[in-house]
């Protein structure tokens, strides 16, 4: 109540994308995280999940973009979360697209974004989750969301995801290779079968190489699609997912699909996250679980606002599921609510 009645308000006065980077930076300091996190932190065995090679305390996870450069990394496990995914990050440090870049729709409990991959690249990157997975938990799980640089081309972004792959490699609990951001040009396109096969195939092989000299075992890779594909797409996708002996698919990214704002706010270009696409990224979950079975994990994002939200996510065919925007409009309160919600629920008495 804090947050929404005091907090929030002032918040929404500032410009979206400042309130951001303005949060992450005192987020970064973790002054106060032993002191806060006895009023955030709430588990229960019965929301311990196994998903892949993995065990989460909690099946709540951080999506990617919130903390895109890995300097926040114990606020995360404060706050509850089973896991956070951190990035996206690309090989050389990029600015993004030109600002404004990100909207907030309160009345929609929405937000867009272009922002474009903006980040510091992977050197910085590395050295803050050295530095970070040492602050947090034990039983939390650090999730890699890693991407190509604008610059590089189609034909060559293998490389680049390649790049991060290994450099990341000794600090990610798991991968998750972001080919379905709407906000870098083109990138949508390396969601086609001859794009996709050649990056998977080559982090596969990498993945193999790597565990030779890192102890810990090969990495889970998820891949992170757009909610906008076609039946005949996601197939494709699903195909070649299984076919590169990946772990799973993350749905969904955000969507271009602006239809379910009203007619006067369709004028931004961008991502469009929250409400609006929670049952976009169902139809995609289910569609995935229907054609693909056991043979993938499906992690859900979308429109995840409360414990109801995860169950019907769940109850579709995803494992874990990730929220972003319901912590803006909620505050981090909402991880501890939605744990409390989902241990009433019947799926876990």
């Amino acid at each position: 109540m804090i947050y929404k009645n005091i907090v929030r308000p002032v918040l929404f006065r500032f410009d979206a994308e400042k309130i951001h980077d303005f949060t992450i930076k005192m987020l970064s300091y973790g002054i106060s995280d032993n002191l806060i996190k006895p009023f955030y932190r709430y588990e229960n065995d019965k929301l311990i999940t196994k998903a892949g090679r993995l065990t989460f305390r909690n099946p709540i996870g951080l999506a990617a973009g919130m903390d895109k450069d890995c300097v926040a990394l114990s606020a995360w496990d404060t706050f509850g979360f089973g896991f956070a995914e951190i990035g996206t990050v690309t090989p050389l440090p990029q600015e993004g697209n030109p600002k404004p870049r990100m909207f907030r729709y309160p009345d929609e409990r929405a937000v867009i974004n272009r922002l474009g991959f903006n980040n510091h690249g992977a050197d910085s990157f590395n050295k803050n989750v050295h530095a970070g997975k040492d602050d947090v938990s034990p039983d939390f799980i650090i999730g890699i969301n890693i991407g190509k640089n604008k610059r590089t081309p189609l034909e060559e972004a293998y490389q680049d995801y390649k790049f991060c792959f290994e450099k990341l490699f000794e600090y990610a609990d798991y991968f998750t290779i972001n080919v379905s951001s709407p906000n870098t040009e083109g990138l949508r396109e390396l969601q086609q079968k001859k794009y996709l096969d050649e990056i998977l195939k080559s982090l596969q092989e990498l993945n193999v190489e790597l565990d030779k000299i890192y102890p810990g075992g090969q990495k889970d890779i998820y891949l992170k699609i757009a909610p906008d594909l076609t039946e005949n797409e996601i197939d494709d996708i699903i195909e070649v997912t299984i076919d590169n002996k990946l772990t799973g698919i993350i749905a969904t990214n955000t969507t271009i699909n602006h239809e379910m704002l009203p007619a006067d706010k369709h004028f931004k270009t961008g991502g469009l996250s929250g409400r609006p696409l929670k049952n976009l990224a169902n139809s995609v979950i289910k569609f995935i679980k229907d054609k693909s079975g056991d043979k993938l994990v499906v992690i859900g994002c979308g429109g995840v606002f409360n414990a109801d939200d995860v169950k019907e996510k769940m109850d579709l065919g995803a494992s874990l599921v990730q929220l972003y925007t319901s912590l803006i409009f909620e505050g981090p309160g909402v991880v501890k609510k939605i744990k409390k919600g989902l241990v009433k629920k019947t799926k876990w008495e």
